[in-house]
């Protein structure tokens, strides 16, 4: 008599999780390029190939106004540029948020937030997610992305916000799919 109720319990448990998921796979159909996030997007030019190394053949321009968000299965991460330092060595100063993934789909997962600095040429480093930076004239900078394990099976978007509690990635529509070198398109 055991067997039966043990069987129903995890019926049970595979429904509810089937439920919490159903919205995200109903929102994955949805989508369209938003032309802002377009327009922030540019090619990565050969000198800075050379001084970065491998990187994927997409930058990410940063603004004012705009938060990034990164997505990596369940995990998620915003940053949010606050100003760039100008002097013998340009850096960013950044604020982040890390949101990990839910326990037994249940549980929200932790919460990690603080700030930190990045010079020129260095590693974003919110939690498992690494990014490069470099600045621009007049500008926050570029967001590069290494070509290697660190950005496997990462998405990134962009939305407008202030903090980084204006940005919801569960509400976030367009996300772009970083893919291995040599992998096809469409």
């Amino acid at each position: 008599m055991r067997m039966p109720a043990f069987v129903a319990l995890l019926c049970l448990l595979l429904l509810v999780a089937m439920i919490a998921q159903a919205p995200q796979v109903l929102r994955a159909a949805q989508g369209r390029a938003e032309v802002r996030l377009v327009r922030l997007l540019g090619e990565v030019p050969e000198s800075d190939r050379v001084a970065l190394g491998r990187m994927h053949d997409l930058r990410l321009k940063l603004e004012r106004g705009n938060v990034i968000l990164l997505r990596r299965g369940g995990e998620y991460a915003a940053i949010l540029p606050i100003e760039s330092l100008p002097g013998t060595r340009d850096s960013l100063r950044y604020f982040y948020y890390v949101e990990h993934p839910n326990f037994l789909w249940l549980f929200p997962g932790q919460k990690d937030k603080g700030i930190s600095v990045v010079g020129d040429g260095g590693s974003v480093t919110v939690n498992s997610f690494h990014v490069r930076w470099r600045p621009s004239a007049g500008g926050l900078g570029w967001i590069y992305f290494p070509d290697d394990e660190s950005t496997r099976n990462v998405s990134f978007s962009v939305v407008s916000g202030r903090t980084v509690d204006d940005a919801d990635p569960m509400h976030t529509k367009y996300w772009i799919e970083l893919a291995p070198t040599g992998a096809g398109g469409f």
